[in-house]
């Protein structure tokens, strides 16, 4: 049986969940590979914090990148290291020694995602990046594989596991937003610093790379317009509750002609929509497209073994290129040129909340009132009207998803 060398760089939680799930499944591996993977060497900023992990035989432990980096036996480069600057230099590099990539990170793959793919078609190696949207769930090979003869109209995502656990503790245990994000980094489920989970950038990072796979179009994350979740408060998610809807930070790109219409930001769900549903950690992927309508693809969005099934399914792929001669294809090869504009453009219906009633005439769907509070759902507003609308409310519209006028 032929053996297919690999080098890992990072051995935390990713890492860690790659080596112990490559060691677990050697056997189905092998079976359904028909390759024996070698684990050579492991590269980690700390020896001394990792030299009692559990590593397969014959894998050496090393802090310095380039041991892997040059050692010529290595055919597989798996990066869990959750950097950006220095994976991006390191992921050039291994391109450039001729050897494949596989790697989780989102936030890389956002920026340069697009040039280190042509990189890696250019040294006729593999990239490779399952992982990198809501870890666990293989939606981008869904897209690519099982959907490449569908066209697809609209990808809506809960892809941060953080955000979707926050906005389920206010909303189902009535806690301020800030107990509850605390509740979430006592958990584990937030970083100390959460600004890039609960601002919803990464949420556009991995929009991105769906819109890539959906559309054949990648968006740059800076240029879309995105809002977080840390301005909405438990008022507005029980006056939501109360007339029969959910708030879910989303990530949405519709494509209409030759556009794609994107949407980043927390918005109103009917609470019998699926989406609606997803409690807590979990992510969930729905896509709507012309063969088969709605499909929804739900499960854990991060965590050791989730994200490590992911990263080995990539291994398997690249394993078979590797054995056939056939490396250098892209992940992805679906390309468009399609223009952007954003979705909060667009005339829509709003969750209005405030002390009293606004004094607006307007034709509203429904409303309710408590004791400190009264709540609307508008009708269909253009911007303008919904900034004059704004203004006389206590907290910010929130959109109803999809009620926009396209």
């Amino acid at each position: 049986m032929r053996t297919i060398t690999l080098g890992l760089l990072g051995l935390g939680t990713v890492g860690s969940g790659v080596v112990k799930l490559l060691q677990a499944q050697q056997t189905k591996l092998e079976q359904t590979a028909q390759v024996h993977f070698h684990l050579k060497r492991v590269a980690v900023a700390h020896l001394a914090k990792h030299r009692n992990d559990p590593l397969p035989s014959g894998t050496t432990l090393t802090d310095n990148i380039d041991d892997v980096l040059n050692d010529q036996d290595i055919q597989v480069v798996i990066e869990t290291m959750g950097t950006v600057n220095l994976a991006r230099d390191v992921i050039k590099k291994a391109i450039y020694r001729g050897k494949s990539v596989i790697t989780a990170n989102k936030d890389l793959l956002a920026t340069d995602g697009p040039q280190l793919a042509e990189l890696a078609r250019f040294r006729h190696v593999d990239f490779m990046y399952e992982a990198s949207v809501a870890g666990g769930i293989p939606i981008l090979r869904v897209l690519s594989n099982s959907l490449v003869t569908d066209q697809i109209n609209q990808i809506t995502g809960i892809i941060n596991g953080t955000a979707n656990y926050i906005l389920t503790a206010m909303s189902s245990a009535g806690l301020s937003y800030q107990d509850a994000l605390a509740e979430a980094q006592e958990k584990g489920y937030a970083e100390p610093d959460p600004t890039n989970d609960v601002k919803g950038i990464d949420t556009a990072n991995k929009l991105s790379i769906l819109s890539q796979f959906s559309f054949g179009r990648a968006l740059d994350p800076h240029q879309l317009t995105v809002t977080g979740i840390d301005q909405v408060c438990k008022q507005q998610l029980a006056a939501a509750s109360q007339l029969g809807y959910a708030v879910k930070l989303l990530a949405i790109a519709r494509r209409k002609g030759d556009c794609i219409f994107t949407f980043v930001g927390p918005a109103l769900l009917p609470q019998t929509a699926q989406l609606a549903q997803i409690a807590g950690v979990q992510n969930a992927i729905e896509v709507n497209s012309n063969a088969l309508g709605t499909t929804v693809y739900t499960g854990p969005g991060a965590g050791a073994e989730p994200t490590a099934n992911s990263i080995l399914s990539d291994l398997v792929a690249v394993a078979d290129h590797i054995m056939n001669f056939d490396c250098g294809k892209e992940f992805n090869g679906y390309h468009n040129h399609l223009t952007t504009n954003s979705i909060n453009d667009l005339p829509q219906a709003y969750l209005a909340v405030a002390k009293q009633a606004p004094p607006v005439d307007l034709a509203w769907q429904k409303t309710s009132t408590n004791n400190d509070r009264w709540a609307g759902i508008t009708p269909t507003l253009s911007t303008t009207e919904a900034a004059a609308l704004q203004k006389q409310c206590d907290y910010p519209l929130l959109p109803i998803a999809n009620s926009w006028s396209l």
